[in-house]
């Protein structure tokens, strides 16, 4: 039986094409009827339905009229159909173009699509890519089928219409879609205070925090249970306090749909603790092999899962050690930054960590000094979560001043008490593992405010790296900017400027960017951070290796330097590949060995496939980079596969 919903509206402009945003409607599996009202040729944008009931699915809208519209949440196929309620918001649009007085320009469609993959033209030529977001507007068969946005540029996008995995081809059904390009990323759709905001963002079934709750994909399990899925690129859209998102990539091609999974709390379980005080990373424990510890780099005679193993060196202090590991600790001759890190099964809640050393590595100063402490949950983006200087000492305990909270949770050491070489005999963690969901909500940005990263730095030296309000004049003549600062490596003080890696067709605007996100930063941004520079570009790489080149070679590339790239989205390219700077001995052709370059490629700013391995990479064949970290001294590409890039 079919229902009336009875939508509270917040009309944006009595015109005839007025927006309208519907927020939180109730929606299950069986069908409701929304009304609308002052539209000729309405197009219905669907919000991120939550994830009360888990079971994978879509929003499925109908009957779409001058007045009222249906709704409904379809189940895929191969599930039993019945669906609980989830929260979801709309966005009714006239179709046609529309440019708001913030000069933001939405453009709102329909075409018809069945089964497969197509190419859809706008109806005019966006300034840049804009963001893409789809959804159906019919359901003329019955089954559930998602829409996957790819290869959008600023006159056409693809689409691909899929039912679930194990399913047949799907007739033809009426598909929406909203266009939005924002020079800002941000503006006013009216004059009562309603705000949008937009940006992309990478995200897998994992999930990406979207304060207070987490966006994820969810993939449907019609022919197997593999539910993981490769990064996508996502546009997001929020209006007011509703999140519109779709996928702008098919570098997985499993059928999937966006879930909002509402924060929930800790649900904190001790799991296997051992020790005296109740360490949870002991080999051996809470299914940890010796596979389960790595290092940026352990000498050859010895084994990182030694600094785990209950041993200090020869002296047993874990009466539930499994035994000692070579010669009970980890250590690197090398002198350079060093990294250990512990692959938790299920993510671990951790408010504190132990040091053991003796007195052989201690007393001349091979323990570690200034300690950051990292999480991640893909193993591929580590967050810093606290640093910390350590003393010279036997035996230290270091509380967290916040639980950190991941899968793999690694502790960079950046430096030593005085020696080159570097030990830990045993490396200790306490605290428990979450049970269940978990989220882990985005901080809002700090309240310091300079007028770079730098000067943050320079004026607060404990700052912890972070988003910061960044206010280039100073004086508020120009308007202030969310920044990502960079303050632990090099003297701290870097501004992220450019998120990226291997094999990108597109080089999208994200603000702010961050470490987690995959682009580059806005134009305000980056022309703020490069006319202020005074010390030069730093990179860390996705093993947590940094280079560094300074202003002065910099400015001196004679064939592309920073000032020639006014937008990050269009770098230079000198002959055929997108830079952003270069420097040659003999013409400006990428040929001879005889160049040294930032690239910054994508499928069309690169030399055939290159950009699959060196879209993110950097070459010093002639001019050489100030600070160098990898094996081969040409280039960087066969040792990474993606860069942030950093200027100060």
């Amino acid at each position: 039986m079919k229902k009336i919903a009875l939508s509270c509206c917040l009309m944006m402009s009595s015109m005839a094409n007025a927006f309208t945003l519907i927020e939180d409607i109730k929606v299950s599996s069986d069908p409701i009827t929304v009304a609308i009202h002052g539209y000729t040729d309405p197009v219905i944008i669907a919000s991120v339905p939550t994830m009360n009931d888990k079971q994978a699915g879509v929003v499925s809208i109908s009957n779409v009229t001058s007045s009222s519209f249906d709704v409904q949440f379809k189940e895929w196929p191969y599930l039993d159909g019945v669906h609980g309620e989830e929260s979801v918001s709309f966005f009714v649009i006239e179709k046609g173009r529309h440019t708001l007085a913030d000069g933001s320009v939405w453009e709102a469609g329909k075409f018809p699509m069945h089964s497969g993959s197509s190419h859809v033209f706008f109806k005019e030529s966006f300034e840049h890519t804009p963001h893409v977001l789809l959804t159906a507007q019919s359901q003329n068969e019955s089954d559930a089928f998602a829409l996957r946005v790819s290869s959008a540029s600023s006159q056409t996008f693809g689409v691909t219409l899929q039912e679930q995995e194990d399913g047949n081809g799907h007739g033809e059904e009426s598909i929406g879609y909203l266009a939005v390009f924002s020079q800002d990323k941000r503006g006013a759709l009216d004059t009562d205070g309603l705000y949008y905001t937009l940006r992309q963002e990478a995200i897998n079934q994992d999930g990406l925090s979207v304060e207070p709750g987490t966006l994820l994909i969810q993939e449907e399990q019609s022919k197997d249970q593999e539910t993981a899925h490769l990064l996508e690129l996502t546009s997001l859209l929020k209006i007011g306090n509703q999140l519109f998102a779709q996928d702008n990539t098919r570098y997985g091609s499993d059928p999937m749909s966006l879930r909002y999974r509402a924060p929930v709390d800790y649900i904190i379980e001790p799991g296997e603790q051992t020790g005296e005080f109740g360490n949870i990373a002991l080999l051996g424990t809470n299914g940890l092999t010796e596979a389960s510890y790595t290092a940026s780099r352990t000498h050859s005679h010895h084994k990182t899962a030694g600094g785990f193993d209950g041993y200090n060196s020869g002296t047993l202090i874990n009466s539930d050690s499994p035994g000692k590991v070579t010669k009970g600790i980890w250590i690197s001759t090398v002198k350079e930054k060093h990294w250990l890190q512990v692959a938790f099964n299920q993510a671990a809640y951790i408010t504190s960590f132990r040091i053991v050393q003796y007195s052989g590595a201690s007393d001349p100063g091979m323990g570690p000094k200034d300690v950051t402490l990292q999480v991640s949950y893909d193993n591929q983006t580590f967050i810093d979560h606290e640093s910390f200087e350590l003393e010279k000492s036997l035996d230290q305990t270091v509380k967290l001043s916040k639980p950190a909270v991941g899968k793999y949770i690694r502790l960079k050491i950046d430096s030593t008490q005085g020696h080159s070489y570097h030990v830990i005999s045993e490396l200790e963690y306490y605290g428990g593992f979450v049970k269940g969901e978990i989220t882990d909500p985005v901080e809002p940005p700090a309240s310091v405010q300079g007028t770079s990263c730098e000067t943050i730095k320079a004026a607060n030296p404990s700052a912890a790296s972070g988003l910061y309000q960044v206010d280039p004049d100073g004086q508020g003549g120009h308007d202030a900017f969310d920044a990502y600062c960079e303050m632990n490596h090099l003297g701290g003080g870097w501004m992220l400027v450019a998120s990226h890696q291997d094999g990108l067709e597109l080089l999208n605007s994200v603000t702010p960017v961050v470490p987690q996100s995959i682009g580059v930063t806005g134009t305000t941004e980056w022309q703020s951070a490069r006319d202020n520079m005074t010390t030069g570009m730093m990179f860390i790489d996705e093993h947590q290796r940094v280079s560094m080149i300074s202003k002065a070679k910099l400015d001196n590339g004679n064939c592309a330097n920073l000032s020639q790239t006014s937008n990050l989205m269009s770098p230079a390219a000198p002959y055929d590949t997108y830079v952003l700077w270069q420097n040659e001995q003999n013409g400006c052709s990428l040929s001879g060995l005889d160049y040294s370059y930032i690239a910054l490629g994508t499928k069309y700013g690169a030399r055939g496939e290159s950009y699959l391995i060196s879209g993110a990479s950097l070459f010093q064949f002639d001019v050489k980079f100030d600070v160098w970290p990898y094996a081969d001294e040409r280039f960087s590409a066969q040792e990474q596969n993606a860069l942030w890039y950093y200027i100060k």
